[in-house]
Protein backbone atom coordinates (compact mmCIF):
# COMPACT_ATOMS: atom_id res chain seq x y z
CA UNK A 1 0.00 0.00 0.00
CA UNK A 2 1.71 3.38 -1.06
CA UNK A 3 1.43 6.07 1.37
CA UNK A 4 0.90 10.05 1.10
CA UNK A 5 1.73 12.24 2.79
CA UNK A 6 1.29 15.84 2.55
CA UNK A 7 3.26 18.43 4.35
CA UNK A 8 1.67 22.18 5.10
CA UNK A 9 3.90 25.09 5.59
CA UNK A 10 3.05 28.27 5.60
CA UNK A 11 5.32 31.77 5.35
CA UNK A 12 6.57 32.74 8.50
CA UNK A 13 6.08 36.10 10.04
CA UNK A 14 9.22 38.79 10.11
CA UNK A 15 11.11 38.43 13.86
CA UNK A 16 13.40 41.24 13.38
CA UNK A 17 12.11 44.81 12.99
CA UNK A 18 13.46 48.10 11.26
CA UNK A 19 14.31 48.85 14.96
CA UNK A 20 17.32 46.20 14.74
CA UNK A 21 18.55 47.86 11.41
CA UNK A 22 18.39 51.18 13.20
CA UNK A 23 20.56 49.46 16.56
CA UNK A 24 23.19 47.84 14.40
CA UNK A 25 23.38 51.07 12.27
CA UNK A 26 23.85 53.33 14.74
CA UNK A 27 26.05 51.28 17.47
CA UNK A 28 28.30 50.31 14.74
CA UNK A 29 28.81 54.64 14.09
CA UNK A 30 29.26 54.48 17.71
CA UNK A 31 32.16 51.75 18.02
CA UNK A 32 34.00 53.07 14.84
CA UNK A 33 33.93 56.61 15.98
CA UNK A 34 35.00 55.65 19.59
CA UNK A 35 37.78 53.21 17.85
CA UNK A 36 39.06 56.34 15.59
CA UNK A 37 38.89 58.73 18.53
CA UNK A 38 41.02 56.20 20.75
CA UNK A 39 43.34 55.23 18.25
CA UNK A 40 44.13 59.06 18.05
CA UNK A 41 45.14 58.91 22.28
CA UNK A 42 46.81 55.30 22.65
CA UNK A 43 49.14 56.02 19.10
CA UNK A 44 50.10 59.52 19.91
CA UNK A 45 53.58 60.35 21.71
CA UNK A 46 53.15 59.88 25.65
CA UNK A 47 49.40 60.62 25.20
CA UNK A 48 49.63 63.96 23.99
CA UNK A 49 48.36 64.98 20.80
CA UNK A 50 48.65 66.89 18.21
CA UNK A 51 46.29 69.78 17.07
CA UNK A 52 44.89 67.37 14.22
CA UNK A 53 44.68 63.84 16.61
CA UNK A 54 43.37 66.81 19.11
CA UNK A 55 40.10 67.49 17.04
CA UNK A 56 39.71 64.68 14.96
CA UNK A 57 39.53 62.65 18.98
CA UNK A 58 36.94 65.55 20.09
CA UNK A 59 34.87 65.41 17.09
CA UNK A 60 34.49 61.43 16.63
CA UNK A 61 33.89 61.30 20.80
CA UNK A 62 31.14 63.79 19.84
CA UNK A 63 30.05 61.94 17.28
CA UNK A 64 29.97 58.63 19.42
CA UNK A 65 27.83 60.21 22.12
CA UNK A 66 24.99 61.28 19.61
CA UNK A 67 25.22 57.58 18.21
CA UNK A 68 25.00 55.41 21.41
CA UNK A 69 22.73 57.65 22.83
CA UNK A 70 20.44 56.57 19.88
CA UNK A 71 21.36 53.16 19.59
CA UNK A 72 20.20 51.25 23.13
CA UNK A 73 16.99 52.94 22.22
CA UNK A 74 15.80 51.37 18.72
CA UNK A 75 17.38 48.19 20.52
CA UNK A 76 14.57 48.38 23.57
CA UNK A 77 12.15 49.20 21.03
CA UNK A 78 13.06 45.82 19.03
CA UNK A 79 12.72 43.77 22.20
CA UNK A 80 8.68 44.39 21.37
CA UNK A 81 8.11 44.82 25.42
CA UNK A 82 10.58 47.06 27.61
CA UNK A 83 10.14 44.66 30.81
CA UNK A 84 12.10 41.66 28.56
CA UNK A 85 15.35 43.78 29.78
CA UNK A 86 14.72 43.30 32.95
CA UNK A 87 14.92 39.12 31.93
CA UNK A 88 18.70 39.21 30.32
CA UNK A 89 20.16 40.64 34.49
CA UNK A 90 17.41 38.25 36.56
CA UNK A 91 17.76 34.99 34.12
CA UNK A 92 21.15 35.35 32.63
CA UNK A 93 22.37 32.71 30.31
CA UNK A 94 26.02 32.68 29.58
CA UNK A 95 25.59 31.06 26.36
CA UNK A 96 23.51 33.67 24.67
CA UNK A 97 25.05 36.26 23.15
CA UNK A 98 22.05 38.62 23.84
CA UNK A 99 22.86 37.70 27.78
CA UNK A 100 26.18 39.39 27.28
CA UNK A 101 25.15 42.20 25.42
CA UNK A 102 22.79 43.20 28.34
CA UNK A 103 25.99 43.88 30.25
CA UNK A 104 28.06 44.71 27.43
CA UNK A 105 26.04 47.79 26.26
CA UNK A 106 25.43 49.58 29.05
CA UNK A 107 29.27 49.56 30.08
CA UNK A 108 30.36 50.34 26.54
CA UNK A 109 27.85 53.72 26.81
CA UNK A 110 29.05 54.52 30.55
CA UNK A 111 32.41 54.34 29.07
CA UNK A 112 31.94 56.62 26.02
CA UNK A 113 30.32 59.11 28.14
CA UNK A 114 33.36 59.00 30.68
CA UNK A 115 35.47 59.49 27.81
CA UNK A 116 33.34 62.33 26.86
CA UNK A 117 33.04 64.07 29.47
CA UNK A 118 36.69 64.16 30.72
CA UNK A 119 37.57 64.97 27.44
CA UNK A 120 35.40 68.33 27.78
CA UNK A 121 36.69 69.25 31.45
CA UNK A 122 40.45 68.73 30.18
CA UNK A 123 39.52 71.00 26.71
CA UNK A 124 37.71 73.69 29.18
CA UNK A 125 39.98 73.70 31.91
CA UNK A 126 43.18 73.56 29.71
CA UNK A 127 44.67 70.17 31.53
CA UNK A 128 46.25 67.86 29.54
CA UNK A 129 45.22 64.72 31.91
CA UNK A 130 46.91 62.52 30.08
CA UNK A 131 47.48 59.18 31.99
CA UNK A 132 43.66 59.32 32.52
CA UNK A 133 42.78 59.97 28.98
CA UNK A 134 44.85 56.96 27.69
CA UNK A 135 43.34 54.67 30.24
CA UNK A 136 39.45 55.81 28.73
CA UNK A 137 40.30 55.80 25.48
CA UNK A 138 41.90 51.95 26.05
CA UNK A 139 38.82 51.01 28.17
CA UNK A 140 35.90 52.51 25.38
CA UNK A 141 38.17 51.04 22.69
CA UNK A 142 38.19 47.57 24.50
CA UNK A 143 34.60 47.74 25.01
CA UNK A 144 33.59 48.90 21.45
CA UNK A 145 35.38 45.40 20.16
CA UNK A 146 32.95 43.98 22.71
CA UNK A 147 30.45 45.23 21.15
CA UNK A 148 31.11 44.53 17.93
CA UNK A 149 31.99 41.11 19.17
CA UNK A 150 28.45 40.61 20.49
CA UNK A 151 26.33 42.22 17.93
CA UNK A 152 28.01 40.21 15.10
CA UNK A 153 27.71 36.80 16.46
CA UNK A 154 24.45 36.78 17.73
CA UNK A 155 23.53 37.08 14.03
CA UNK A 156 26.65 34.99 12.58
CA UNK A 157 25.44 31.86 15.18
CA UNK A 158 22.27 31.13 13.16
CA UNK A 159 22.41 28.34 11.11
CA UNK A 160 19.18 28.54 9.77
CA UNK A 161 19.76 31.85 7.72
CA UNK A 162 22.84 30.65 5.69
CA UNK A 163 23.71 33.78 4.65
CA UNK A 164 24.51 35.11 8.14
CA UNK A 165 26.58 31.84 8.92
CA UNK A 166 29.96 33.14 8.32
CA UNK A 167 33.09 34.33 10.67
CA UNK A 168 32.92 37.34 8.25
CA UNK A 169 30.01 38.72 8.41
CA UNK A 170 31.13 40.28 11.75
CA UNK A 171 34.06 42.29 10.08
CA UNK A 172 32.32 42.99 6.88
CA UNK A 173 28.99 44.90 9.28
CA UNK A 174 32.02 46.51 11.21
CA UNK A 175 33.87 48.00 7.95
CA UNK A 176 30.86 49.21 6.43
CA UNK A 177 30.45 51.60 9.62
CA UNK A 178 33.96 52.44 9.85
CA UNK A 179 34.01 53.29 6.22
CA UNK A 180 31.50 56.16 7.06
CA UNK A 181 33.18 57.49 9.73
CA UNK A 182 35.98 59.92 8.17
CA UNK A 183 33.72 61.75 6.10
CA UNK A 184 30.94 62.51 8.42
CA UNK A 185 34.20 64.27 10.40
CA UNK A 186 34.79 66.28 7.35
CA UNK A 187 31.44 67.35 7.51
CA UNK A 188 32.10 67.91 11.36
CA UNK A 189 35.08 69.88 10.82
CA UNK A 190 33.65 71.34 7.91
CA UNK A 191 34.64 75.01 8.99
CA UNK A 192 38.16 73.67 9.04
CA UNK A 193 39.26 72.28 5.38
CA UNK A 194 42.70 71.23 5.69
CA UNK A 195 41.33 67.80 7.66
CA UNK A 196 39.66 66.49 4.44
CA UNK A 197 42.37 65.03 2.59
CA UNK A 198 43.98 62.83 5.73
CA UNK A 199 40.52 62.15 6.40
CA UNK A 200 39.60 60.86 2.99
CA UNK A 201 42.43 58.82 2.76
CA UNK A 202 41.32 57.16 5.94
CA UNK A 203 38.27 56.44 4.25
CA UNK A 204 39.94 54.82 1.14
CA UNK A 205 41.88 52.61 3.02
CA UNK A 206 38.25 51.28 5.30
CA UNK A 207 36.38 50.67 1.58
CA UNK A 208 39.82 48.79 -0.03
CA UNK A 209 39.69 46.65 3.66
CA UNK A 210 36.13 45.95 2.54
CA UNK A 211 35.81 45.12 -1.03
CA UNK A 212 38.71 42.72 0.28
CA UNK A 213 36.56 41.41 2.98
CA UNK A 214 33.59 40.68 0.85
CA UNK A 215 35.64 39.30 -1.87
CA UNK A 216 37.11 36.91 0.38
CA UNK A 217 33.54 35.96 1.83
CA UNK A 218 31.81 35.35 -1.36
CA UNK A 219 34.83 33.46 -2.70
CA UNK A 220 34.43 30.55 0.27
CA UNK A 221 33.55 27.26 0.23
CA UNK A 222 30.87 27.29 2.75
CA UNK A 223 27.42 27.61 2.97
CA UNK A 224 27.50 31.20 3.11
CA UNK A 225 29.32 32.27 0.38
CA UNK A 226 27.45 29.58 -2.01
CA UNK A 227 24.07 31.89 -0.37
CA UNK A 228 25.67 34.71 -0.48
CA UNK A 229 26.32 33.89 -4.34
CA UNK A 230 22.99 32.21 -4.68
CA UNK A 231 20.98 35.98 -3.56
CA UNK A 232 23.46 37.89 -5.77
CA UNK A 233 22.70 35.83 -8.53
CA UNK A 234 18.58 35.90 -7.75
CA UNK A 235 18.34 39.52 -7.23
CA UNK A 236 21.26 40.91 -9.01
CA UNK A 237 19.71 44.73 -8.94
CA UNK A 238 19.30 44.80 -5.47
CA UNK A 239 23.41 43.11 -5.07
CA UNK A 240 24.40 45.36 -7.20
CA UNK A 241 22.91 48.58 -5.08
CA UNK A 242 25.94 48.99 -2.72
CA UNK A 243 28.34 48.09 -5.12
CA UNK A 244 27.47 51.00 -7.04
CA UNK A 245 27.40 52.96 -3.83
CA UNK A 246 31.01 51.28 -3.01
CA UNK A 247 32.36 52.43 -6.20
CA UNK A 248 30.78 56.05 -5.94
CA UNK A 249 32.52 56.41 -2.70
CA UNK A 250 35.92 55.49 -3.68
CA UNK A 251 35.91 57.50 -6.66
CA UNK A 252 35.16 60.44 -4.40
CA UNK A 253 37.25 59.26 -1.48
CA UNK A 254 40.16 59.47 -4.13
CA UNK A 255 39.64 62.74 -5.59
CA UNK A 256 39.19 64.21 -2.03
CA UNK A 257 42.41 62.61 -1.04
CA UNK A 258 44.19 64.87 -4.08
CA UNK A 259 42.14 68.26 -3.35
CA UNK A 260 39.87 69.80 -1.05
CA UNK A 261 36.45 69.94 -2.13
CA UNK A 262 33.38 72.48 -1.18
CA UNK A 263 31.14 71.43 1.74
CA UNK A 264 27.89 70.33 -0.55
CA UNK A 265 29.96 67.74 -1.82
CA UNK A 266 31.65 66.65 1.36
CA UNK A 267 28.13 66.59 2.67
CA UNK A 268 27.15 64.35 -0.41
CA UNK A 269 29.72 62.00 0.19
CA UNK A 270 28.79 61.91 3.62
CA UNK A 271 25.32 60.55 3.06
CA UNK A 272 26.43 58.31 0.37
CA UNK A 273 28.47 56.51 2.94
CA UNK A 274 25.66 56.55 5.30
CA UNK A 275 23.49 54.88 3.06
CA UNK A 276 26.00 52.35 2.08
CA UNK A 277 26.13 51.67 5.71
CA UNK A 278 22.35 51.40 6.29
CA UNK A 279 21.13 49.83 3.51
CA UNK A 280 23.76 47.03 3.90
CA UNK A 281 22.12 46.50 7.16
CA UNK A 282 18.77 46.35 5.26
CA UNK A 283 19.69 43.80 3.50
CA UNK A 284 21.46 41.54 5.74
CA UNK A 285 18.98 41.77 8.59
CA UNK A 286 15.80 42.09 6.45
CA UNK A 287 15.74 40.59 3.25
CA UNK A 288 17.23 37.92 4.29
CA UNK A 289 14.07 37.12 6.49
CA UNK A 290 12.45 37.05 3.38
CA UNK A 291 14.35 33.96 2.34
CA UNK A 292 12.79 30.65 2.84
CA UNK A 293 14.27 28.78 6.04
CA UNK A 294 12.73 25.21 6.48
CA UNK A 295 10.63 24.70 3.49
CA UNK A 296 10.43 26.60 0.13
CA UNK A 297 8.05 29.55 0.50
CA UNK A 298 9.10 32.61 0.45
CA UNK A 299 8.32 34.87 3.58
CA UNK A 300 6.52 38.20 2.19
CA UNK A 301 7.58 41.65 4.00
CA UNK A 302 6.14 44.84 3.35
CA UNK A 303 7.27 48.01 5.25
CA UNK A 304 4.54 49.14 7.51
CA UNK A 305 3.69 53.27 8.16
CA UNK A 306 3.40 53.47 11.71
CA UNK A 307 6.22 52.75 14.43
CA UNK A 308 7.35 49.18 13.35
CA UNK A 309 8.13 50.29 9.87
CA UNK A 310 8.44 54.11 8.09
CA UNK A 311 7.94 55.22 11.37
CA UNK A 312 10.58 53.92 13.47
CA UNK A 313 13.00 54.63 11.10
CA UNK A 314 12.35 58.67 10.37
CA UNK A 315 11.91 58.81 14.30
CA UNK A 316 15.14 57.20 15.52
CA UNK A 317 17.22 59.67 12.25
CA UNK A 318 15.49 62.41 13.64
CA UNK A 319 16.03 61.67 17.42
CA UNK A 320 20.03 61.41 16.17
CA UNK A 321 19.65 64.77 14.10
CA UNK A 322 18.32 66.52 17.82
CA UNK A 323 20.94 64.74 19.81
CA UNK A 324 23.86 66.44 17.01
CA UNK A 325 22.55 69.75 17.41
CA UNK A 326 21.91 69.22 21.28
CA UNK A 327 25.37 67.92 22.01
CA UNK A 328 27.18 70.53 19.35
CA UNK A 329 25.25 73.55 20.67
CA UNK A 330 25.79 72.29 24.22
CA UNK A 331 29.50 72.69 23.82
CA UNK A 332 29.60 75.37 21.77
CA UNK A 333 27.65 76.89 25.10
CA UNK A 334 30.09 75.94 27.59
CA UNK A 335 33.27 76.83 25.66
CA UNK A 336 31.76 80.35 24.99
CA UNK A 337 30.52 80.33 28.94
CA UNK A 338 34.06 79.58 30.11
CA UNK A 339 36.26 81.76 27.68
CA UNK A 340 33.43 84.91 28.85
CA UNK A 341 34.46 83.96 32.56
CA UNK A 342 38.29 83.43 32.27
CA UNK A 343 38.24 86.74 30.36
CA UNK A 344 36.30 88.55 33.31
CA UNK A 345 38.66 87.05 35.25
CA UNK A 346 41.51 88.35 33.55
CA UNK A 347 40.37 91.93 33.94
CA UNK A 348 39.76 91.39 37.22
CA UNK A 349 43.31 90.69 38.28
CA UNK A 350 44.90 93.02 35.64
CA UNK A 351 42.74 95.52 36.79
Amino acid sequence: MIMIREILARPQDIAWLPWAVQYFFFIGLACGAVLFAGGQRMFSRRGLLSAQQSQWEFAAMMLAVTAVVVAPLALNADLHQPARVWHFYAHFTPWSWMSWGSIFLPLFSMLVMGYFLVLIYSRLKAKPLPRLLAGLALLSALSALSILLYTGREVSTLRAQPLWFSGWLPLFIFLTACQAIPSLLSVWLWREPQYQRPLARWQLVNLVLLALVTVLWASGDNVSAQALRDWAAQAPVTAAFPVALWLLLFGLALFNGKKIVSTPVIAAQALIALTLCWSVRWLLLMQTQTLPKYNVLANPYSLPLGSEGLLAIIGTFGLWVAAIIAIREGVRWLEQKVTSTNRVEGEIHHG
